[in-house]
C-alpha cells in the first residue's frame, strides 16, 4: 500500500526565483496520453498526481536508478559553464589540438561531421587496418583529454543537486533491498556526494588497502551488531553504485588481471566514446555492471528511474527496452529536457511514447533536466536523529568559525 505522495521541501515549494522553472512537459496515463505542461507548485492537481507516481517508484520493492551524461550537466564552473564535458565541447578541444591536423583525412572521416565519438571510432579502425603513429598518438591525446574534463569533482565543489537526490532516493526503508544506481558518466559526482550525505557505498570494490575490485561484493550489505541483540539491524543509508562506462578512479593492473581504486592513475580503465563500446561492455568489469543491469531489471516489483540518458548507448538500451517489453510490473519514469521532441523520431523514445498513447500505465515521460527534477522527487524518509545531530553539529560548526 503506498502513501500518499509529501510535498515538495519548502524551499522548492515556495515562489521561484526568476530564473527558476516553474513547470515542465509530461506524458503519461495521468495526462490522459498527451504531452501537457505540469506546473511545479502543490497547487496543481496534476503535479500532485505526478508525486503519486513518483512515489510508487520509490517505494517499489526494487529500485533501479540509471544515470547518463545530464547529471553532471547541472555542475558549474564559477561563469556558470558546465564542468563536464558534452560530445560538442570535446570535439572544439580536440580539434584545437595540433595532433587534430590531418587527421580526419587520414582516416577517411566524412566531411562536415562533427562527432568525436564517431571520429575516435574511424581512428580505431584505421589503427587495426593500416596502424598509423600519428593516428595512434591523437587518440592517446584525446583519451587523455577526455579524462583531465572529467577530473573536474574537488572538495571544495559543491554537489547540491547530487546530495538532494540521494537523501530523497537512497534513504529507504531497511526492509527493501538497496537502491541500484547504474551512471555511464566516469565523473565522482556521485561517489563525492555520498560521501558528503554519509552515504555507505557498495560499489563492487574491497574496503580494505589497496581497493580492489570484486563483483562479489554486490552481494555484501551492512549490519550494526549491538550487544544486547541477538539479531543484526540493517545500518540506514546504503545504496549500490554501478560505473557502467568506468571512473577516473579506476586503474587496471594487466600483470595482476585486477581493477584497483587510485586517486589520479595517468590512464584509467574506462570505455572511451567510440562505438565499439558495446564490445566493450563484455570486458571486465563493465560485463559484472551489464549482467547486474539485466538481472534488476527483469526483478518483479521494481521501480526505474532513468535521467539525463539519452538511449544513444545500444548495449544499455537494448536490455532497457527489452525490459519494457517482458517486465509486466515494471513502473518507469523517464526524465530528459529533451524527451517531447525526440520521442517524435528516435525509435526508442518513440516506441516508448507510443506504449503510453496506447494505454501503457507504467511508462512516463518527464521533459526536464536533472537539477529541475530533484526538487519534485518526494522526501518519503524522515531524517533519523543521528543525521539531525551531524546537520546541528555542522551549523554549529560553521557560524562559529
Amino acid at each position: 500500500m503506498s502513501i500518499p505522495a509529501q510535498p515538495i521541501s519548502q524551499s522548492a515549494s515556495a515562489a521561484p526565483e526568476s530564473n527558476e522553472p516553474t513547470s515542465a512537459r509530461l506524458l503519461s496515463s495521468i495526462t490522459d496520453k498527451a504531452w501537457k505542461t505540469v506546473q511545479l507548485f502543490p497547487d496543481d492537481p496534476l503535479f500532485l498526481r505526478l508525486q503519486r507516481s513518483l512515489t510508487d517508484i520509490l517505494q517499489s520493492q526494487n529500485l533501479v536508478v540509471l544515470c547518463g551524461l545530464g547529471t553532471s550537466l547541472c555542475v558549474k564552473a564559477p561563469d556558470g559553464d558546465p564542468l563536464f564535458p558534452t560530445m560538442a565541447i570535446l570535439w572544439e578541444e580536440a580539434a584545437a589540438m595540433p595532433e587534430f591536423n590531418g587527421i580526419p583525412e587520414k582516416v577517411n572521416y566524412p566531411a562536415g561531421s562533427k562527432d568525436i565519438e564517431l571520429l575516435l571510432s574511424y581512428c580505431q579502425l584505421s589503427e587495426i587496418l593500416k596502424p598509423d603513429a600519428g593516428v595512434r598518438q591523437f587518440i592517446e591525446k584525446t583519451e587523455s583529454l577526455i579524462v583531465q574534463r572529467c577530473r573536474f569533482v574537488t572538495p571544495a565543489l559543491q554537489l547540491p543537486h547530487h546530495q538532494s537526490f540521494l537523501l530523497k532516493a537512497a534513504r529507504r526503508s531497511t526492509r527493501l533491498p538497496r537502491m541500484k544506481l547504474f551512471t555511464t558518466n566516469y565523473d565522482l559526482c556521485f561517489d563525492a556526494a555520498a560521501s558528503r550525505a554519509r552515504f555507505v557505498v557498495v560499489d563492487g570494490f574491497s574496503h580494505t588497502q589497496p581497493q580492489e575490485f570484486d563483483g562479489s561484493h554486490f552481494d555484501y550489505d551492512f549490519v550494526r551488531r549491538a550487544p544486547d541483540r541477538e539479531t543484526p539491524d540493517y545500518v540506514p543509508n546504503v545504496f549500490h553504485l554501478y560505473k557502467m562506462h568506468g571512473s577516473v578512479d579506476w586503474v587496471l593492473l594487466e600483470k595482476e588481471a585486477q581493477i584497483r581504486r587510485e586517486p589520479s592513475p595517468a590512464k584509467p580503465h574506462l570505455i572511451y566514446p567510440r562505438h565499439t563500446k558495446y564490445q566493450s561492455s563484455y570486458d571486465q568489469p563493465f560485463l559484472e555492471m551489464m549482467s547486474r543491469l539485466q538481472i534488476a531489471l527483469r526483478q518483479p516489483n521494481t521501480g526505474l528511474l532513468i535521467i539525463g540518458f539519452g538511449f544513444n548507448d545500444f548495449h544499455i538500451t537494448q536490455p532497457l527496452m527489452a525490459a519494457v517489453d517482458s517486465n509486466v510490473s515494471l513502473k518507469c519514469m523517464i526524465v530528459s529536457p529533451s524527451l517531447e521532441t525526440r520521442a517524435a523520431d528516435h525509435e526508442p523514445l518513440a516506441k516508448l511514447a507510443s506504449l503510453i498513447k496506447q494505454g501503457d500505465l507504467r511508462i512516463s515521460l518527464l521533459a526536464c533536466n536533472f537539477e529541475e527534477f530533484v526538487p519534485i522527487v518526494p522526501d518519503l524518509v524522515a531524517k533519523t536523529e543521528d543525521e539531525e545531530h551531524r546537520n546541528r553539529v555542522k551549523i554549529a560548526s560553521t557560524k562559529s568559525s
